[in-house]
């Protein structure tokens, strides 16, 4: 078990735990619920071209999340309410195909405004900052106000605006 700086969160057998939290790795089952979420249109709304996810590609980002978690130590995966064991999103350090790594979280919208998604982003910002990922990055729609106010709340600053040519990502990070 290794522990991670501040607030007593833990990696332990590759799930990162907050007090109500876990992140762990996608299970194939995982995929069907990762469709379920982006069936909801407004969780869809700010995540890639804001579509509904195809069971392919929740099948496909199942296993690329794997293949990433053996490859780096890291990668994106389920979070599960530790009171129930409920998947209610996903969360972790993706790798674009530009080879950074960035934060990414997303809720279902039933789990909104209860404060998970700032007890996932400081998880996954001390965890990143424990992996020497620095700055800690993370890509946003400017028009989603609630992750950029999340964002800055937690220390981000906002690097670029229309991140790599699309007007509908700012970069923000955290660190240098």
């Amino acid at each position: 078990m290794r522990r991670v700086a501040g607030r007593g969160r833990m990696i332990r057998d590759g799930r990162l735990e907050t007090p109500r939290l876990i992140i762990r790795p996608f299970v194939a089952t995982d995929a069907v619920t990762l469709v379920a979420l982006f069936a909801d249109p407004l969780v869809a709304r700010f995540v890639d071209d804001g579509t509904a996810l195809s069971a392919e590609d929740a099948a496909l980002w199942v296993v690329r999340s794997a293949e990433n978690l053996a490859r780096h130590g890291y990668g994106t995966g389920a979070v599960v309410r530790k009171e129930d064991g409920l998947m209610i999103g996903w969360a972790g350090v993706a790798r674009p195909a530009d080879g950074s790594q960035e934060i990414i979280y997303g809720l279902a919208r039933a789990f909104w405004r209860r404060g998970y998604g700032g007890e996932i982003l400081s998880a996954l910002v001390e965890f990143a900052v424990g992996r020497g990922i620095d700055p800690v990055r993370a890509t946003v729609d400017p028009r989603n106000l609630i992750s950029v106010r999340l964002l800055t709340g937690r220390g981000f600053t906002l690097a670029a605006r229309g991140h790599d040519g699309d007007p509908d990502s700012d970069l923000y990070q955290f660190g240098s």
